[in-house]
Protein backbone atom coordinates (compact mmCIF):
# COMPACT_ATOMS: atom_id res chain seq x y z
CA UNK A 1 0.00 0.00 0.00
CA UNK A 2 1.18 3.31 -0.56
CA UNK A 3 2.02 5.71 2.12
CA UNK A 4 2.92 9.20 2.84
CA UNK A 5 4.75 9.65 6.33
CA UNK A 6 6.21 7.44 8.47
CA UNK A 7 9.67 6.46 5.73
CA UNK A 8 12.66 7.16 6.49
CA UNK A 9 14.00 10.21 3.84
CA UNK A 10 15.78 8.96 0.86
CA UNK A 11 18.89 10.99 -0.51
CA UNK A 12 18.51 12.63 -3.80
CA UNK A 13 21.94 11.47 -5.06
CA UNK A 14 20.50 8.19 -4.65
CA UNK A 15 16.71 8.55 -6.43
CA UNK A 16 18.28 11.13 -8.88
CA UNK A 17 19.36 7.79 -11.28
CA UNK A 18 16.39 5.71 -10.65
CA UNK A 19 14.37 8.65 -12.16
CA UNK A 20 16.92 9.09 -14.77
CA UNK A 21 16.90 5.05 -15.38
CA UNK A 22 13.02 5.00 -15.59
CA UNK A 23 12.85 8.26 -17.54
CA UNK A 24 14.76 6.57 -20.54
CA UNK A 25 13.65 3.41 -20.36
CA UNK A 26 9.90 3.61 -20.11
CA UNK A 27 9.77 6.11 -22.88
CA UNK A 28 12.26 4.16 -25.56
CA UNK A 29 9.10 2.47 -26.90
CA UNK A 30 6.98 6.02 -27.30
CA UNK A 31 10.22 7.57 -28.85
CA UNK A 32 10.11 4.67 -31.32
CA UNK A 33 6.53 4.48 -31.78
CA UNK A 34 7.21 8.06 -33.74
CA UNK A 35 10.21 7.09 -35.49
CA UNK A 36 9.54 2.82 -36.72
CA UNK A 37 5.81 2.99 -38.07
CA UNK A 38 7.00 6.23 -40.23
CA UNK A 39 10.29 4.34 -41.88
CA UNK A 40 8.12 1.68 -42.29
CA UNK A 41 5.02 3.06 -44.27
CA UNK A 42 7.92 5.30 -45.89
CA UNK A 43 9.60 2.75 -47.47
CA UNK A 44 6.36 0.75 -48.52
CA UNK A 45 5.33 -1.89 -46.23
CA UNK A 46 2.14 -3.03 -45.74
CA UNK A 47 0.00 -2.71 -42.38
CA UNK A 48 -0.19 -5.89 -41.50
CA UNK A 49 3.69 -5.90 -41.91
CA UNK A 50 4.27 -3.06 -40.01
CA UNK A 51 1.97 -4.49 -37.74
CA UNK A 52 4.82 -7.36 -37.70
CA UNK A 53 7.88 -5.77 -37.27
CA UNK A 54 6.69 -3.66 -33.90
CA UNK A 55 5.07 -6.47 -32.65
CA UNK A 56 8.46 -8.37 -33.23
CA UNK A 57 10.09 -6.43 -30.26
CA UNK A 58 8.28 -8.23 -27.62
CA UNK A 59 9.07 -11.90 -28.78
CA UNK A 60 12.28 -12.35 -26.78
CA UNK A 61 10.93 -10.19 -23.92
CA UNK A 62 7.89 -12.82 -23.55
CA UNK A 63 10.31 -16.18 -23.45
CA UNK A 64 13.30 -14.69 -21.65
CA UNK A 65 12.12 -11.59 -19.12
CA UNK A 66 11.59 -13.78 -16.68
CA UNK A 67 15.25 -15.10 -16.94
CA UNK A 68 16.73 -11.47 -17.24
CA UNK A 69 14.86 -10.62 -13.98
CA UNK A 70 15.92 -14.01 -12.20
CA UNK A 71 19.76 -13.00 -13.17
CA UNK A 72 19.13 -9.37 -11.49
CA UNK A 73 17.79 -10.98 -8.37
CA UNK A 74 21.24 -13.14 -8.15
CA UNK A 75 24.14 -10.90 -9.61
CA UNK A 76 23.08 -7.50 -9.40
CA UNK A 77 20.18 -5.31 -11.38
CA UNK A 78 23.43 -2.73 -12.55
CA UNK A 79 25.43 -4.43 -14.72
CA UNK A 80 22.38 -6.21 -16.51
CA UNK A 81 20.64 -2.76 -17.29
CA UNK A 82 23.75 -1.73 -18.33
CA UNK A 83 24.71 -4.56 -21.32
CA UNK A 84 21.06 -5.04 -22.60
CA UNK A 85 20.65 -0.58 -22.48
CA UNK A 86 23.97 -0.75 -24.77
CA UNK A 87 22.78 -3.37 -27.02
CA UNK A 88 19.69 -1.52 -27.96
CA UNK A 89 21.91 1.61 -28.42
CA UNK A 90 23.95 -0.58 -30.85
CA UNK A 91 21.43 -2.25 -32.87
CA UNK A 92 18.86 0.55 -33.71
CA UNK A 93 20.61 2.67 -36.19
CA UNK A 94 21.17 -0.52 -38.17
CA UNK A 95 17.82 -0.45 -38.92
CA UNK A 96 17.60 2.08 -42.04
CA UNK A 97 20.85 -0.19 -42.69
CA UNK A 98 19.74 -3.59 -43.53
CA UNK A 99 16.52 -2.27 -44.71
CA UNK A 100 15.46 -6.34 -45.45
CA UNK A 101 12.73 -6.72 -43.60
CA UNK A 102 13.72 -10.66 -41.82
CA UNK A 103 16.89 -7.95 -40.42
CA UNK A 104 14.76 -5.85 -39.09
CA UNK A 105 12.70 -7.97 -37.35
CA UNK A 106 15.76 -9.58 -35.78
CA UNK A 107 16.90 -6.34 -34.97
CA UNK A 108 13.86 -5.14 -33.17
CA UNK A 109 14.02 -8.12 -31.13
CA UNK A 110 17.36 -7.53 -29.70
CA UNK A 111 15.84 -3.93 -29.20
CA UNK A 112 12.81 -5.20 -27.60
CA UNK A 113 14.54 -7.28 -24.67
CA UNK A 114 17.42 -4.46 -24.23
CA UNK A 115 15.00 -1.71 -24.01
CA UNK A 116 13.14 -4.32 -21.62
CA UNK A 117 15.82 -5.22 -19.27
CA UNK A 118 16.40 -1.64 -18.41
CA UNK A 119 12.59 -0.90 -18.14
CA UNK A 120 12.47 -4.39 -15.44
CA UNK A 121 15.73 -2.40 -13.69
CA UNK A 122 14.56 0.45 -13.07
CA UNK A 123 11.80 -1.15 -11.68
CA UNK A 124 13.98 -3.14 -9.40
CA UNK A 125 15.80 -0.77 -8.40
CA UNK A 126 12.54 1.54 -7.51
CA UNK A 127 11.21 -1.25 -5.65
CA UNK A 128 14.08 -2.01 -3.39
CA UNK A 129 15.19 1.90 -2.57
CA UNK A 130 11.99 3.74 -2.72
CA UNK A 131 8.60 1.74 -3.19
CA UNK A 132 6.18 2.00 0.04
CA UNK A 133 6.15 5.72 -0.18
CA UNK A 134 3.27 7.88 -1.84
CA UNK A 135 5.63 10.47 -2.66
CA UNK A 136 8.37 8.47 -4.47
CA UNK A 137 6.28 6.80 -6.55
CA UNK A 138 4.49 9.81 -7.80
CA UNK A 139 8.20 11.34 -8.44
CA UNK A 140 8.99 8.13 -10.52
CA UNK A 141 5.83 8.02 -12.65
CA UNK A 142 6.05 11.80 -13.17
CA UNK A 143 10.08 11.14 -14.54
CA UNK A 144 8.69 7.75 -16.78
CA UNK A 145 5.77 10.17 -18.05
CA UNK A 146 8.21 13.15 -18.55
CA UNK A 147 10.01 11.12 -20.63
CA UNK A 148 7.47 10.52 -22.84
CA UNK A 149 6.73 13.69 -22.89
CA UNK A 150 9.82 15.03 -24.47
CA UNK A 151 10.95 12.22 -26.20
CA UNK A 152 8.19 12.08 -29.24
CA UNK A 153 8.60 15.42 -30.22
CA UNK A 154 12.50 15.24 -30.55
CA UNK A 155 11.89 12.16 -32.87
CA UNK A 156 9.22 14.12 -34.56
CA UNK A 157 11.18 17.51 -35.43
CA UNK A 158 14.57 14.89 -35.95
CA UNK A 159 12.58 12.93 -38.49
CA UNK A 160 10.93 16.50 -40.03
CA UNK A 161 14.40 18.06 -39.84
CA UNK A 162 17.29 16.11 -39.94
CA UNK A 163 15.88 12.41 -41.73
CA UNK A 164 16.01 9.27 -41.00
CA UNK A 165 19.63 9.15 -39.66
CA UNK A 166 18.42 11.66 -37.09
CA UNK A 167 15.36 10.24 -36.09
CA UNK A 168 17.10 6.94 -35.33
CA UNK A 169 20.41 8.77 -33.94
CA UNK A 170 18.01 9.74 -31.35
CA UNK A 171 16.44 6.39 -30.58
CA UNK A 172 20.34 5.51 -30.15
CA UNK A 173 21.37 8.01 -27.73
CA UNK A 174 17.87 7.25 -25.51
CA UNK A 175 18.79 3.81 -25.18
CA UNK A 176 22.29 4.65 -24.23
CA UNK A 177 20.72 7.09 -21.25
CA UNK A 178 19.27 3.80 -19.45
CA UNK A 179 23.15 2.62 -19.53
CA UNK A 180 24.49 5.80 -18.02
CA UNK A 181 21.86 6.27 -15.11
CA UNK A 182 22.31 2.64 -14.46
CA UNK A 183 26.08 3.56 -13.73
CA UNK A 184 25.05 5.92 -11.04
CA UNK A 185 22.69 4.16 -9.12
CA UNK A 186 23.71 3.21 -5.60
CA UNK A 187 25.41 -0.60 -5.36
CA UNK A 188 22.74 -1.34 -2.73
CA UNK A 189 19.97 -1.44 -5.52
CA UNK A 190 21.66 -4.59 -6.38
CA UNK A 191 20.49 -6.34 -2.93
CA UNK A 192 22.37 -7.57 -0.32
CA UNK A 193 26.22 -8.70 -1.22
CA UNK A 194 25.75 -11.95 0.84
CA UNK A 195 22.66 -12.94 -2.01
CA UNK A 196 24.63 -11.77 -4.72
CA UNK A 197 27.60 -13.80 -6.71
CA UNK A 198 29.56 -13.01 -10.28
CA UNK A 199 27.94 -13.85 -13.38
CA UNK A 200 28.83 -17.05 -14.73
CA UNK A 201 28.17 -18.63 -18.35
CA UNK A 202 25.84 -21.03 -17.24
CA UNK A 203 23.65 -18.24 -15.59
CA UNK A 204 23.00 -16.78 -19.26
CA UNK A 205 20.66 -20.37 -19.89
CA UNK A 206 17.68 -20.31 -18.62
CA UNK A 207 16.36 -22.29 -15.53
CA UNK A 208 12.96 -24.52 -15.38
CA UNK A 209 12.37 -23.15 -11.97
CA UNK A 210 12.45 -19.43 -12.65
CA UNK A 211 9.57 -19.82 -14.69
CA UNK A 212 7.84 -22.10 -12.34
CA UNK A 213 8.42 -19.72 -9.14
CA UNK A 214 6.69 -16.74 -11.48
CA UNK A 215 4.00 -18.89 -12.06
CA UNK A 216 3.24 -19.72 -8.78
CA UNK A 217 4.10 -15.63 -8.29
CA UNK A 218 0.92 -15.06 -10.26
CA UNK A 219 -1.13 -17.44 -8.30
CA UNK A 220 -1.73 -15.16 -5.57
CA UNK A 221 -5.20 -13.46 -6.31
CA UNK A 222 -4.56 -9.53 -6.14
CA UNK A 223 -1.31 -9.61 -7.83
CA UNK A 224 -3.33 -12.08 -10.76
CA UNK A 225 -6.13 -9.38 -11.09
CA UNK A 226 -3.52 -6.10 -11.59
CA UNK A 227 -1.68 -8.31 -14.04
CA UNK A 228 -4.64 -8.65 -15.98
CA UNK A 229 -5.18 -5.04 -15.81
CA UNK A 230 -2.05 -3.99 -16.32
CA UNK A 231 -2.03 -6.58 -19.69
CA UNK A 232 -5.29 -4.81 -21.35
CA UNK A 233 -3.69 -1.10 -20.29
CA UNK A 234 -0.30 -2.20 -21.97
CA UNK A 235 -2.86 -3.23 -25.08
CA UNK A 236 -4.26 0.20 -25.49
CA UNK A 237 -0.75 1.59 -25.39
CA UNK A 238 0.21 -0.78 -28.39
CA UNK A 239 -2.56 0.73 -30.41
CA UNK A 240 -0.60 4.19 -29.60
CA UNK A 241 2.47 2.85 -30.36
CA UNK A 242 1.95 1.20 -33.70
CA UNK A 243 -1.07 2.23 -35.96
CA UNK A 244 -1.92 5.20 -34.08
CA UNK A 245 0.60 7.67 -35.68
CA UNK A 246 0.55 5.85 -39.23
CA UNK A 247 -3.45 6.70 -38.43
CA UNK A 248 -2.62 10.09 -38.25
CA UNK A 249 0.17 10.65 -41.01
CA UNK A 250 -2.63 9.19 -43.06
CA UNK A 251 -4.97 11.97 -42.18
CA UNK A 252 -2.15 14.66 -42.92
CA UNK A 253 -0.94 15.47 -39.88
CA UNK A 254 2.98 15.80 -40.07
CA UNK A 255 5.49 14.02 -37.90
CA UNK A 256 5.74 17.05 -35.83
CA UNK A 257 2.14 17.31 -34.83
CA UNK A 258 1.73 13.22 -34.47
CA UNK A 259 4.71 13.54 -31.28
CA UNK A 260 3.03 16.80 -29.83
CA UNK A 261 -0.34 14.55 -29.57
CA UNK A 262 1.66 11.77 -27.69
CA UNK A 263 3.12 14.46 -25.84
CA UNK A 264 0.11 15.73 -24.72
CA UNK A 265 -0.77 12.45 -23.47
CA UNK A 266 2.45 12.07 -21.55
CA UNK A 267 2.05 15.46 -20.26
CA UNK A 268 -1.02 15.07 -18.22
CA UNK A 269 0.23 11.70 -17.18
CA UNK A 270 3.33 13.67 -15.69
CA UNK A 271 0.46 15.64 -13.98
CA UNK A 272 -1.58 12.92 -12.46
CA UNK A 273 0.58 10.70 -11.12
CA UNK A 274 1.56 12.98 -8.55
CA UNK A 275 -2.27 12.62 -7.09
CA UNK A 276 -2.40 9.32 -7.03
CA UNK A 277 -2.23 9.74 -3.10
CA UNK A 278 -4.86 11.93 -2.86
CA UNK A 279 -7.25 9.57 -5.43
CA UNK A 280 -6.81 6.53 -3.20
CA UNK A 281 -7.91 8.52 -0.30
CA UNK A 282 -11.81 8.30 -1.73
CA UNK A 283 -11.54 5.25 -3.98
CA UNK A 284 -9.54 1.56 -3.50
CA UNK A 285 -6.14 1.37 -5.24
CA UNK A 286 -7.52 -1.49 -7.83
CA UNK A 287 -10.89 -0.34 -8.87
CA UNK A 288 -8.62 3.25 -9.35
CA UNK A 289 -7.09 1.32 -11.65
CA UNK A 290 -10.25 -0.74 -13.24
CA UNK A 291 -11.50 2.86 -14.23
CA UNK A 292 -8.17 4.39 -15.33
CA UNK A 293 -7.75 1.42 -17.44
CA UNK A 294 -11.03 1.42 -18.69
CA UNK A 295 -10.41 5.37 -19.48
CA UNK A 296 -7.22 4.48 -21.54
CA UNK A 297 -8.70 2.25 -23.70
CA UNK A 298 -11.77 4.50 -24.59
CA UNK A 299 -9.74 7.58 -25.22
CA UNK A 300 -7.44 5.50 -27.63
CA UNK A 301 -10.46 3.67 -29.69
CA UNK A 302 -12.54 6.56 -30.52
CA UNK A 303 -9.31 8.17 -32.74
CA UNK A 304 -11.32 7.72 -36.23
CA UNK A 305 -14.21 9.59 -35.07
CA UNK A 306 -12.46 12.72 -33.80
CA UNK A 307 -12.40 15.65 -36.26
CA UNK A 308 -9.36 17.87 -36.17
CA UNK A 309 -5.68 18.29 -34.08
CA UNK A 310 -7.72 19.87 -30.95
CA UNK A 311 -9.81 17.01 -30.52
CA UNK A 312 -7.26 14.65 -31.23
CA UNK A 313 -5.36 16.68 -28.60
CA UNK A 314 -8.23 16.69 -25.44
CA UNK A 315 -8.29 12.54 -26.41
CA UNK A 316 -4.92 12.42 -25.85
CA UNK A 317 -5.07 14.47 -22.90
CA UNK A 318 -7.53 12.23 -20.99
CA UNK A 319 -5.75 9.37 -21.92
CA UNK A 320 -2.73 10.22 -20.19
CA UNK A 321 -4.75 11.55 -16.81
CA UNK A 322 -5.72 7.76 -16.69
CA UNK A 323 -2.14 6.13 -18.06
CA UNK A 324 -0.70 8.80 -14.75
CA UNK A 325 -2.98 7.57 -12.38
CA UNK A 326 -3.13 3.87 -12.84
CA UNK A 327 0.75 3.82 -12.86
CA UNK A 328 1.88 3.86 -9.63
CA UNK A 329 -0.49 2.00 -7.99
CA UNK A 330 0.18 -0.78 -10.66
CA UNK A 331 3.96 -0.63 -9.21
CA UNK A 332 3.65 -0.29 -6.46
CA UNK A 333 0.87 -3.74 -5.86
CA UNK A 334 3.06 -5.65 -7.61
CA UNK A 335 6.61 -5.09 -5.57
CA UNK A 336 4.68 -5.39 -2.26
CA UNK A 337 3.52 -8.75 -3.82
CA UNK A 338 6.74 -9.99 -5.01
CA UNK A 339 8.64 -9.02 -2.04
CA UNK A 340 12.25 -7.32 -1.90
CA UNK A 341 13.74 -10.68 -2.50
CA UNK A 342 12.11 -11.24 -5.58
CA UNK A 343 11.29 -7.96 -7.09
CA UNK A 344 13.47 -8.12 -10.56
CA UNK A 345 11.44 -11.46 -10.86
CA UNK A 346 8.14 -9.92 -10.49
CA UNK A 347 8.54 -7.04 -12.53
CA UNK A 348 9.84 -9.38 -15.68
CA UNK A 349 6.51 -11.20 -14.68
CA UNK A 350 4.65 -7.92 -15.38
CA UNK A 351 6.74 -7.55 -18.34
CA UNK A 352 5.87 -11.04 -19.50
CA UNK A 353 2.40 -11.04 -19.37
CA UNK A 354 2.68 -7.07 -20.88
CA UNK A 355 4.74 -8.56 -23.79
CA UNK A 356 1.90 -10.52 -24.93
CA UNK A 357 -0.11 -7.58 -25.01
CA UNK A 358 2.06 -5.83 -27.25
CA UNK A 359 2.87 -8.42 -29.82
CA UNK A 360 -1.12 -9.85 -30.19
CA UNK A 361 -2.33 -6.17 -30.10
CA UNK A 362 -0.50 -4.54 -33.02
CA UNK A 363 -0.40 -7.94 -35.29
CA UNK A 364 -3.77 -8.20 -34.95
CA UNK A 365 -4.79 -4.74 -35.53
CA UNK A 366 -2.60 -4.91 -38.46
CA UNK A 367 -5.06 -8.14 -39.94
CA UNK A 368 -8.51 -6.03 -39.17
CA UNK A 369 -7.03 -2.91 -40.95
CA UNK A 370 -6.03 -4.83 -44.21
CA UNK A 371 -9.70 -6.23 -44.19
CA UNK A 372 -11.92 -3.87 -42.58
CA UNK A 373 -9.61 -0.47 -42.84
CA UNK A 374 -7.06 1.39 -40.04
CA UNK A 375 -10.44 3.40 -38.85
CA UNK A 376 -12.62 0.38 -37.91
CA UNK A 377 -9.67 -1.69 -36.71
CA UNK A 378 -9.38 1.29 -33.49
CA UNK A 379 -13.39 0.45 -32.77
CA UNK A 380 -12.74 -3.38 -33.05
CA UNK A 381 -9.57 -3.27 -30.79
CA UNK A 382 -10.99 -1.14 -28.51
CA UNK A 383 -14.23 -3.11 -27.87
CA UNK A 384 -12.59 -6.58 -27.38
CA UNK A 385 -10.58 -4.79 -24.44
CA UNK A 386 -13.29 -3.06 -23.20
CA UNK A 387 -14.83 -6.17 -22.85
CA UNK A 388 -12.15 -7.93 -21.20
CA UNK A 389 -12.37 -5.22 -18.27
CA UNK A 390 -15.81 -5.39 -17.78
CA UNK A 391 -15.37 -9.49 -16.92
CA UNK A 392 -12.41 -8.41 -14.58
CA UNK A 393 -14.12 -5.96 -12.95
CA UNK A 394 -17.17 -7.96 -12.57
CA UNK A 395 -14.52 -10.72 -10.91
CA UNK A 396 -13.57 -8.25 -8.29
CA UNK A 397 -16.73 -7.65 -7.40
CA UNK A 398 -17.50 -10.94 -6.36
CA UNK A 399 -14.31 -11.60 -4.94
CA UNK A 400 -13.90 -8.82 -1.97
CA UNK A 401 -10.66 -10.86 -0.60
CA UNK A 402 -9.22 -9.37 -4.22
CA UNK A 403 -9.76 -5.55 -3.51
CA UNK A 404 -8.82 -6.17 0.08
CA UNK A 405 -5.41 -8.13 -0.99
CA UNK A 406 -4.84 -4.99 -3.43
CA UNK A 407 -5.23 -2.31 -0.70
CA UNK A 408 -3.24 -4.40 2.25
CA UNK A 409 -0.40 -4.24 -1.12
Amino acid sequence: MLKTAGLQPVPMRTQMPIYAAGFFSNSLVDVASVVLPLWLASVGVSTAMIGLVVGARNILPFLFSIHGGALMDRVGVRQIMIGCALMSAVVLPLVPVVSWIPAVIALQMLNGYGSSMGWIGAQTCFGRLLSGSATYAGRFSFCLRLGSFSGPPIAGLAWDYVGVWGAFTVLSIWAAGIAVSAMFITTDADGSTAERRKLRWGDLIPRLSDYRDAVFMAAEPAMQTVLLITVMRIAASSVQDSFYPVYLHQIGLPATQIGLLVTCCSALGAVSSLWVGYTTRYMSPLWVLIWTTFGSIFFVSITPSLDGFWMLGAAAALRGLCMGLSQPLMLSILADAAGSGALARGAALRTTANRVASAVTPISMGSVATVAGLGASFYVIGAGLALVMALISIRVMRRPDIDAGAREG
